[in-house]
């Protein structure tokens, strides 16, 4: 049998297996070409091209071609500015069109739902208008070049730790307004090419085959034209996969599963509508004409450096300074740590970027012809040097100021791998308080791209967060400890005081086969806001060189609603969104940037609804001396709830009000709104009404209906496709034998020891990886009929 297909050049006639065959990938980064239509070619990554021209992998192990590395996402988010994101996201393109890439696998806005997940650097915020706002920036500039953009992971995918069999139990409620939210953002402001499915459930659904968030939310509610395409070896069952909207397998699995949906066409259970939807939009994003790059390649990475620095140098955040910085262009200084000599400018995995440069924390202080001493201080694999801590406390004491480099290992902040805890390692802390023994002058820099615990704030001097900077964070760290240029970043995620304040800290990584979402809404800023709870940096915080006021304030009112006839039978109402201007005045002595944010939240709080929520926001650069008004809008969505039986958000009408200020705990004015329109509440058990400590699994279920399941058991009989070796292995030595065999080819392959972190990495994906997914990810090499044979050597 045969499917025609509409093609921007015609239409083109494919059999069944022709198009099944289109479904799925010809190898690690590249779709098939057949019947005319073209192969795309992609390419990681978020925060830089990840380009590899020869040995492919995910994992970010192999070598990729040379590429401008910018400041991890959670870094640029700091920014809090979507100009300087659709900047970054033009370079990127730029620099795929001059790889001939035809799309990136980016920007990932997943829901930064606990401080411990591997991916948190890669992912912009805590908060859905931020990560969608920056989302969607990103997007529109690197699409402005042609290149087209893979918005990721979509959806509820909030941790590594067995991520590839993971289930997401959410509620509806959060699972729109909060999971969702970022997506709906940035799929109807930028409409990327492509959105990738995650590799996890939500509630009992694979995303590959989840009819209802592929074609009811992504699809009909949002109006997504582009390609679904999944993640690498994230496809479960190809025949539900196409029948709920997924349109490409990635990477190549070498067809294994082609055979299985052949049969399903011929059986009735595969539409052919469903394959030629697929093929029509694999179809759509091959033929679009793309831009030949015709400029020079050293001159663009050259250009693209500089913006990586000026966005580091409007991301990092100055978190404490008690009159220390700037530092005077006289004040001596010792430099200690070992991450000032051995910066981390990115995390561990598929968005690893091979640099044409990059400029260390010491490199940039020398760079900039500031003579500083240097002492290691500390071992970077944690171990205690006690000659490396005399040596540090003896240059601490000859010099006026101590910077002082801490954060996290590599091995802390990588793809597949969770944290177990929020501390920065031992040997690092211990250190600062001998250095504050003999120097009182400590300025410390934070090198982490996640959230950290940090006992020592109310102890030093001044902490400025640099985060995971890019190649150039050296050079950008010079100019913010001296002065050439003011920080201006705020915290995207809450620093809270310590990991057991964190809601689901209780359950995380508990049970990860199933992951209740028990403390619903309430993440964040939105959880420690409404409970009170006392945090180290709250949402939203950053502090500066210079000083602000925000004045005249000016809100309405009421937001007023008009009920009006849709189809000639519905009755909706229609609100217009909402204004609200400030003046913004720089008091201080040197120019400088704020952050202007808006939040709204209903007065009523005894129900499922946080204090407040970021609404709105405007970062305002003014010299010394200048006032400016801002004029923010809110939308009239910022006042509308999830209403699940309608399937729609709908406006709550009631009592409300703004709330204006400088972070999510520091507002400098409350105002009240009316939004006329039928009242609406979501009512929920007592602990949703007023959060304080842990949910309870009872109130969850409760609350979502949703019951976390039983660990698996592991005993011979259970053994499924779905389990990894490290299940299999004690019951089947032919298990053990073959992931000792992948093991040492993928270590041989990336040249890496097995005793290495990126050979014990590579030994631990292996381990934890799925049986079918590994062949999935093989390329053809593993057979399905071989995993079959050792799923059946195991159970028997």
């Amino acid at each position: 049998m045969t499917i025609t297909i509409k093609r921007a050049t015609g239409t083109t006639t494919l059999t069944d297996e022709e198009a099944i065959k289109l479904t799925s990938g010809r190898d690690f980064w590249a779709t098939e070409a057949l019947g005319g239509i073209p192969s795309i070619r992609m390419s990681d990554g978020p925060h830089g091209l990840r380009y590899q021209a020869t040995a492919a992998d995910h994992l970010g192990i192999n070598e990729a071609v040379a590429a401008t590395a910018f400041p991890t996402a959670s870094d640029s988010a700091s920014s809090w500015d979507p100009d300087l994101l659709a900047k970054m996201g033009t370079a990127i393109g730029e620099e795929a069109r001059s790889m001939k890439v035809d799309v990136v696998l980016g920007p990932g806005i997943n829901i930064k739902r606990n401080p411990l997940g591997g991916r948190s650097f890669e992912y912009f915020s805590e908060d859905p208008l931020l990560a969608g706002t920056l989302a969607s920036a990103w997007i529109r500039g690197l699409q402005s070049t042609g290149t087209g953009a893979s918005l990721k992971h979509f959806a509820g995918n909030s941790q590594e730790t067995a991520r590839l069999r993971s289930d997401s139990l959410i509620d509806a409620t959060a699972l729109h307004e909060l999971y969702l939210e970022a997506f709906r953002l940035a799929v109807t402001s930028a409409q990327p090419e492509t959105v990738m499915i995650a590799y996890n459930l939500v509630n009992g659904v694979y995303m590959s085959d989840h009819d209802y968030l592929l074609g009811e939310v992504l699809r009909k509610q949002w109006g997504f034209d582009g390609m679904i395409v999944s993640d690498w070896g994230a496809l479960n069952d190809k025949t539900a996969s196409l029948i709920a909207g997924t349109d490409l397998e990635m990477p190549s699995s070498g067809h294994i599963f082609d055979k299985q949906a052949a049969r399903a066409v011929k059986q009735g259970r595969l539409p052919e509508a469903s394959l030629t939807r697929a093929a029509e939009k694999i179809a759509a994003v091959a033929d679009k004409q793309r831009p030949i790059f015709t400029g020079n390649r050293e001159t663009l990475l050259s250009e693209n450096a500089d913006l990586a620095q000026q966005i580091e140098e409007q991301s990092a955040v100055l978190l404490k300074n008690d009159e220390v910085l700037p530092l005077g262009d006289g004040t001596r200084v010792t430099v200690i740590g070992a991450l000032a000599a051995q910066t981390r400018i990115q995390g561990a995995g598929s968005s690893h970027i091979t640099t044409p440069e990059t400029s260390t924390i010491l490199q940039g202080l020398t760079a900039a012809g500031r003579a500083v001493d240097y002492a290691p201080g500390y071992q970077l694999d944690g171990a205690v040097n006690a000659e490396l801590v005399r040596d540090a406390v003896a240059a601490a004491g000859k010099n006026d100021t101590v910077i002082l480099t801490l954060g996290l290992p590599a091995t802390a902040e990588a793809e597949g791998n969770d944290r177990s805890d929020m501390a920065l390692p031992a040997n690092q802390l211990a250190l600062v308080d001998q250095l504050l023994a003999v120097n009182q002058n400590v300025v410390v820099l934070l090198v982490a791209g996640s959230a950290i615990e940090l006992p020592f704030a109310d102890k030093v001097r001044a902490i400025l967060h640099l985060f995971l900077g890019g190649e150039r964070v050296g050079a950008a760290a010079a100019r913010l400890l001296f002065g050439a240029v003011s920080p201006s970043g705020k915290l995207a995620e809450t620093l809270p005081l310590r990991y057991t304040d964190v809601p689901p800290s209780d359950l995380y990584g508990r049970q990860p086969l199933s992951v209740p979402y028990a403390e619903s809404l309430y993440v964040g800023y939105r959880y420690y806001d409404k409970a009170a709870i006392p945090v180290a940096f709250p949402f939203g915080f950053g502090l500066s060189y210079t000083t602000f006021a925000l004045s005249e304030i000016e809100t309405p009112t009421v937001l007023a609603a008009d009920s009006v006839t849709v189809a000639g039978s519905v009755s909706v109402s229609v609100a217009v969104d909402a204004t609200v201007a400030v003046t913004v005045t720089n008091t201080g002595s040197v120019r400088g940037a704020e952050v202007v944010q808006v939040y709204v939240g209903q007065v009523d709080q005894a129900q499922l609804a946080p204090e407040k929520t970021l609404a709105a926001f405007a970062k305002v650069w003014l010299n010394p001396g200048e006032s400016r008004q801002v004029t923010l809008t809110v939308p009239r969505h910022a006042f509308e709830r999830w209403h699940e039986a309608a399937q729609s958000f709908t406006l709550a009408g009631g009592d409300w009000q703004l709330f204006v200020g400088t972070s999510s705990r520091d507002i400098v004015a409350t105002r009240p709104l009316h939004v006329e329109a039928p009242a609406f509440r979501i009512t929920a058990p007592q602990w949703y009404q007023q959060p304080v400590g842990i949910p309870t699994l009872a109130a969850f279920t409760e609350l979502s209906g949703l019951t976390p399941a039983d660990p698996p058991s592991l005993t011979k009989g259970t053994f499924t496709p779905l389990s990894t070796p490290r299940e299999m292995a004690p019951k089947s030595w032919l298990v053990t034998k073959l992931s000792n065999v992948i093991i040492g080819s993928m270590q041989n392959n990336d040249h890496v020891t097995p005793e290495s972190p990126e050979g014990r990495f590579l030994a631990t994906i292996v381990w934890d990886t799925p049986l079918i997914r590994l062949a999935q990810q093989s390329g053809g090499s593993l057979k399905l009929w071989m995993v079959r044979a050792l799923v059946w050597f195991a159970n028997h």
